[in-house]
């Protein structure tokens, strides 16, 4: 989670080359930060957001973010529903699929004017996105007090929609939220409402998202290791699992990679004090990395502190690969490359 930001779109309308101006600002792919313009990069290689909560956004348009990631070289896209989480928005999974449809129907449709001028029209890859954009079900341990037998009822249902790829978010989170003045739950509910939704990702051999989050004065780092305890007992998914937006060091990372776990990055791996986690992830198997936004939350340098959206994970593809790239020698579009194919492997 991250404090609410503002949408830094940029339009630079006077650079058009005809068109609808109001439709080229919402496809424009550059962000103002401090006054500058930034513009994504062009992809190292496909890319695959593995975590993001299309229902979040504070300003962002669904449709538009959608619509931009396909530009910037998103290809697939995991977007998350919690049933207590989203009972607003989505009070059911065949909502919340209902709701992804009129998106990417939204997001088709807004590619196609670009085709009689103005930006240049979409590709056959751009377009690829709008078929592969499915969800995971499940419930964030801010929800394990009211992880009822209903809302378990709830998840199993989620998972007979062929939109839905697997459980996720789930795990446990011993932080204090001050700024939504969110209590941990107790520490035994938590991993008791993990382990249930663990253990059905492990019998039905489904793909399974973690949230791992600690006290930041806990030297311990408790979440963690009894996160690990919870995998020790109930199970690794045979189809993967992913620690979403890791943020630990690189024992961390090498201990649940023993364990049979990938290890997904996001845009605060970017961010200047985070340097152990880029040590981690330049250390990290090429066969357990993956990508992610954790959108609306926690947008890349160098436009940290905007509201974050797919697209923007161009930008944390190409700082990570590079970081790694100079640090081991590697090729940066093979490491790119190797999180795409990851990516494919745990979620189709």
């Amino acid at each position: 989670m991250a404090k609410k930001g503002t949408s830094g779109q940029v339009a630079l309308v006077e650079q058009a080359a005809g068109g609808d101006p109001a439709l080229e600002r919402h496809l424009e792919l550059a962000y103002l930060k401090k006054g500058r313009a930034v513009h994504l990069p062009t992809p190292l290689a496909p890319i695959s957001d593995t975590h993001a909560h299309l229902m979040s956004f504070w300003r962002v348009d669904p449709v538009f973010a959608l619509a931009r990631a396909a530009r910037a070289g998103v290809r697939r896209l995991v977007s998350i529903w919690d049933p207590l989480a989203d009972a607003r928005t989505a009070p059911t999974a065949a909502d919340f699929h209902a709701l992804l449809e009129g998106w990417l129907a939204g997001a088709d449709d807004a590619l196609r004017p670009s085709d009689e001028g103005g930006l240049p029209g979409p590709s056959r890859g751009e377009r690829e996105l709008f078929s592969h954009v499915g969800y995971l079900a499940g419930v964030h341990p801010y929800g394990a007090p009211r992880y009822t037998d209903e809302v378990h009822g709830q998840v199993l249902e989620a998972l007979e929609d062929p939109l839905c790829l697997g459980v996720g978010e789930i795990g446990l989170d011993y932080h204090f939220d001050a700024e939504d003045d969110i209590e941990a739950a107790p520490h035994d509910v938590q991993m008791a409402c993990m382990a249930r939704q663990l253990a059905v990702a492990v019998e039905r051999e489904l793909p399974v998202e973690l949230h791992l989050r600690n006290d930041p004065a806990d030297e311990a780092r408790a979440a963690h290791a009894d996160a690990y305890r919870v995998l020790q007992e109930v199970g690794v998914p045979m189809a993967g699992c992913v620690l979403h937006c890791f943020g630990e060091d690189r024992a961390t990372m090498e201990r649940f990679v023993e364990l049979g776990c990938s290890i997904a990055f996001g845009g605060a791996a970017t961010f200047k004090g985070n340097e152990e986690v880029r040590e981690a992830f330049a250390a990290a198997p090429l066969d357990r990395i993956v990508f992610e936004t954790d959108c609306p939350y926690m947008a890349p340098e160098p436009i940290r502190g905007l509201e974050c959206e797919p697209a923007m994970i161009a930008l944390t593809q190409e700082a990570l690969c590079r970081d790694r790239a100079e640090r081991t020698g590697e090729d940066p579009v093979a490491i790119a490359r190797s999180a795409w194919e990851n990516s494919l492997r745990l979620f189709g």
